[in-house]
């Protein structure tokens, strides 16, 4: 059953614009966690189930923040996205979903989904170490996992929020063979101890990168200094940093303007490149998005190689 709400004294008071600062984030993940841990204290110990049926429940509900004017109540609640929810599979049968497939408007299935599993699958051959950048509470680590990464490797959530990092250490020791770490990281003083120990590693991004409006300076410097050899893939909505070539990326970059997207990253990989740090092996403009009005769904693939050092 999904609950009224629940009050956070931390976000009452914050500026809607403010939404994404660490306080939501906490709250939100806070939200998340009460029902998952629910479905746990309910007998539900597959990590593989509970990832698919949270994954379900946050298609049927969303964590809305009540608000008074532009200024955040306290309260956060479930709310019900659909009133035809028993009807969705007639529903997605009978129609089609707007979609962007490599920078072409098209129809889809609301069934067809880009598989991130399956592409980071493709690039963690021989891997040691998979860390995602942003990991919230572990999803793409534990479905990266699942899809048939290593399972000797070591796999390593980098999160900033406590409470996402707190629920991904209960689901992964449901997962017996995981080798789990859940790491404090904070995007804008990157830590990269996080890799000590590793010679080969992938490190991904899905979502994350695009928060900070500005990556610091030294985003790419500090990760030279460790020695080991890695695969970078960043999955992120700022193809426009490489040139607008879609509606959707002249959104982005209005976006991007306004303070609410990431504005450097770009131009931090050029500078590390010009530099010896990276080399880029791929720039994957636009490559999926489930709309053709979301500019903040449009993901593009950022592919880099991390050279032994």
């Amino acid at each position: 059953m999904v609950e009224d709400g629940r009050y956070y004294p931390a976000l009452k008071g914050l500026s809607v614009r403010q939404d994404r600062m660490t306080p939501y984030y906490e709250a939100a993940w806070d939200m998340r966690s009460a029902v998952m841990l629910d479905w746990i204290e309910a007998g539900e110990t597959s990590l593989a189930r509970l990832l698919s049926r949270f994954q379900e429940h946050e298609r049927h509900y969303k964590i809305y923040a009540g608000t008074d004017g532009d200024i955040l109540s306290g309260w956060l609640r479930w709310w019900d996205r659909t009133n035809d929810w028993p009807w969705r599979g007639l529903k997605k049968l009978e129609t089609s979903q707007p979609a962007v497939s490599r920078g072409l408007d098209v129809d889809l299935s609301p069934y067809v989904k880009f598989d991130l599993s399956e592409m980071l699958c493709d690039f963690a051959d021989d891997v040691d170490t998979i860390v995602e950048l942003g990991s919230g509470y572990g999803l793409q680590l534990f479905k990266l996992y699942h899809a048939g990464a290593p399972a000797s490797a070591r796999y390593v959530g980098a999160e900033i929020s406590s409470s996402g990092r707190a629920l991904a250490e209960t689901l992964a020791a449901l997962e017996p063979g995981l080798r789990f770490e859940s790491r404090e990281f904070d995007l804008n003083r990157p830590d990269w101890s996080i890799l000590d120990g590793s010679r080969k590693a992938l490190i991904f991004s899905s979502w994350a990168l695009m928060y900070p409006h500005s990556l610091p300076n030294d985003f790419f410097e500090g990760l030279s200094r460790w020695a080991g050899a890695a695969t970078l893939v960043f999955c992120e909505p700022l193809g426009y940093q490489w040139g607008v070539s879609h509606p959707m990326s002249e959104n982005q970059m209005s976006a991007a303007r306004a303070g609410q997207l990431n504005c450097n990253l770009a131009a931090l990989a050029a500078d590390a490149t010009a530099k010896g740090l990276i080399e880029p092996l791929l720039v994957a403009k636009d490559v999926f998005s489930c709309s053709q009005d979301d500019a903040f769904d449009l993901m593009s693939v950022l592919v880099y190689a991390k050279p032994e050092s």
